[in-house]
């Protein structure tokens, strides 16, 4: 289809994994944007018959990195675009992260270390870097959180009004169940990806 100035998507640069409002940064590089359709229907292709059994948050970061991996095959004669496509993939994705965590619960101490666990590793996460998740996860647990009255004593803590204190964190619980936790969220961004529209707000 031709493209038309006034357009404000145009057809010819359409690219499903690029988030819509972002596409228009891309405008000029057309064919390269092409290339990147086809890296990631292959990708699709290759990540549909794939099992969820038994798939842990290294596993899953693995499968999201080959398609950047693919991203970067597909515009290697285009280094700066390549790396500029990553990064807005990797923000939005991060950007859904850490509005997940931020949904979860947080009504017990080992429910805090989880979410401050989490956002500190979404926070950082690069999804090009080969990484050892439980390793990473393990090295940004918090020694201490803070916990109000309210949270740890009920209807007792909303009488005596929200006072906060610290409370020191389970190193291993607050491990296996962060792993737990962050092989959920990448697996609810992993199946965005793999949906029609990965970047809908259904």
């Amino acid at each position: 289809m031709p493209a038309h100035n006034n357009d404000h998507v145009s057809m010819a640069v359409w690219c499903p994994l690029i988030p819509p409002e972002e596409l228009d940064r891309f405008t000029e590089w057309s064919e390269d944007l092409r290339n990147i359709s086809q890296a990631y229907e292959d990708w699709l292709s290759s990540m549909r018959g794939k099992s969820f059994v038994g798939t842990d948050i290294g596993v899953l970061l693995d499968r999201i990195r080959i398609l950047m991996i693919n991203i970067g095959i597909a515009c290697a004669m285009n280094r700066a675009l390549a790396e500029s496509v990553q990064t807005v993939i990797s923000e939005y994705l991060r950007v859904r992260a850490l509005s997940m965590i931020e949904a979860l619960s947080g009504d017990s101490k080992e429910k805090i270390a989880v979410k401050e666990t989490l956002t500190a590793f979404f926070s950082d996460l690069r999804f090009t870097r080969d990484i050892f998740p439980e390793e990473d996860v393990k090295g940004v647990i918090p020694i201490m959180v803070s916990l109000s009255s309210d949270s740890s004593h009920g209807l007792l803590g909303r009488f005596l009004g929200s006072k906060s204190k610290r409370a020191n964190v389970d190193q291993e619980k607050t491990l296996q169940a962060a792993l737990i936790e962050g092989s959920n969220i990448l697996k609810k961004l992993y199946m965005r990806l793999l949906s029609p529209d990965p970047w809908g707000t259904y």
